[in-house]
This record gives C-alpha cells, sequence and structure tokens, in this order.
C-alpha cells in the first residue's frame, strides 16, 4: 500500500545499496489502463479515487509508492441536507454500542450506487445508554421496523433491542480485516455529512492512520479512536459490501 510495502524497500529505495539481485529481477508497472478486461463501471470507480483519497489514488489508479495521508477520510462536504431531496435512494442504518467511556452510535445513510455518494443523514450518539433507552431512542426517531445492522460483538445487546422492539436489528457480518475492508469500500463513495451531525464530522476530522516509528510512514491501520458513528455506518453499508467479505483484496488484484 504504500512505501512500507518490502518491495519498496529491497528494489525501489533510492537509497538502498545495490545488490546482485538486480541483475535478476525485472520491473514491468502496469496501471488499470493496461487492464482491457475492466468496465466502465470499475473505471468509474478507480478514478474517483483522485476525489475521495488522493494517496488511494496515486497507489490504486497510477500504480505508485505513496504515503498515505494522516486523515482516513480527508476529503467530504458537510451541508444542510433534506430526507425529501433524497428520498429516491434507499436508507441503511447501523449501530454501533457504548457505555461509560464510549458513546452508543446510530447512524441513518443513503446511497446513490451511481452516483458514488454517501449521504450521512441523521445521528444519534449519547454514553451511559441501557439497551432499553436505545430501543425508546430509536421507536422515537421513526426507525424502529427498519433493518439495523449492530456491532456483532454485542449479540446480548441486540437480543436485548429485539425483546424491546426493534426486530428487525441484526448482527454484522464481519470477515477477515473487516474494518480495513470496511474503511476501503467507504473511501470509494464521495461523503456528504449533513452539518448536524455533530459527532461524526468530529471523527472524520479526527480519525486518522498509525505511524510506523520506524520511518515515520502512515500504515494501513487507523487508530482506534474517533470511529463510533464511522463503524455503524461500516455495519448500515454491509448489504452493499458484499456482507463483509474482503473487496479490497479483490480490488487491488482487479488493478494490476
Amino acid at each position: 500500500v504504500s512505501k512500507l510495502n518490502w518491495t519498496y524497500q529491497k528494489w525501489f529505495d533510492p537509497a538502498r545499496t545495490t545488490s546482485s539481485d538486480d541483475e535478476r529481477t525485472a520491473i514491468h508497472q502496469s496501471t488499470y489502463k493496461d487492464n482491457r478486461f475492466l468496465d466502465e463501471h470499475n473505471i468509474q470507480t478507480i478514478e474517483n479515487l483522485k476525489n475521495t483519497n488522493p494517496a488511494y489514488y496515486k497507489i490504486y489508479t497510477l500504480g505508485e509508492f505513496a504515503t498515505l495521508d494522516k486523515l482516513v477520510f480527508p476529503v467530504y462536504d458537510k451541508r444542510r441536507l433534506h430526507v425529501e431531496d433524497l428520498k429516491r435512494l434507499p436508507s441503511y442504518f447501523g449501530l454501533d454500542f457504548g457505555f461509560v467511556n464510549d458513546p452508543s452510535a446510530f447512524i441513518h445513510v443513503k446511497v446513490d450506487e451511481k452516483a458514488k455518494i454517501i449521504y450521512c443523514i441523521e445521528e444519534y450518539t449519547k454514553k451511559g445508554l441501557l439497551n432499553d433507552e436505545i430501543a425508546k431512542i430509536i421507536n422515537q426517531l421513526g426507525y424502529s421496523k427498519e433493518v439495523i445492522i449492530a456491532d456483532a460483538a454485542e449479540q446480548k445487546s441486540i437480543a436485548e433491542l429485539k425483546r424491546n422492539g426493534i426486530l428487525r436489528i441484526r448482527p454484522a457480518k464481519k470477515g477477515p480485516d473487516s474494518v480495513i475492508q470496511g474503511i476501503s469500500f467507504m473511501q470509494q463513495y464521495h461523503i456528504v455529512v449533513d452539518d448536524r451531525c455533530v459527532k461524526l464530522i468530529e471523527e472524520l476530522d479526527n480519525y486518522t492512520y498509525q505511524k510506523d516509528r520506524k520511518t515515520n510512514e502512515y500504515i494501513n491501520k487507523p487508530v482506534d479512536s474517533y470511529n463510533h458513528v464511522i463503524d455503524a455506518i461500516r455495519y448500515a453499508l454491509e448489504p452493499i459490501n458484499g456482507q463483509g467479505t474482503p473487496k479490497a483484496r479483490i480490488m487491488k488484484n482487479t488493478l494490476f
């Protein structure tokens, strides 16, 4: 993904010393433009990374080694959204549980898959909520009959919400590397946030990648902080994200 990759350090780093391997090594660089099997939809998805994540654009579109941005989501729009203007788009709902130190986070998003836009419509976050209180809030918001996807680690909480009338809630299907995979999926979309979603805005402005202490490069692993509403979005998007399967790996194989 970045200059931390061992292939960069072995063959591409300008500071490396020449080795006998050079005589037995050939380097061929190709991009998505060399892949004649890509359809127009895939090409648009790949090229759209230029707008949603410039560092990923360099890596996945241009085939270059690049330094990841500090922020996981460096580009997003913030404005007042109106549900009636987006009623043609399907809605998705996610829930991340919290209690003492972390807030419970509920999110309503709409997705325009053709235009590759995630609209973050409404959030609710609060610390110290018991499960019956979460159920009451969801009911008051008018979403008790919607399919809500929640953190699979909280099976007991999900069962309690069902007993409190949130009958269509279900656990997320977490696959291998589900956090990184879910983030990679979200980064293929442009994110538009209602300006009243203040917690999500705070998270987008502070959700960062970890930094390697030796090289000072950011690695493809986010810091586990400022991510509760973002986690809820990952869960909400599961129906259009292969239900947790590692699409990020498929994407990498497709590009080169």
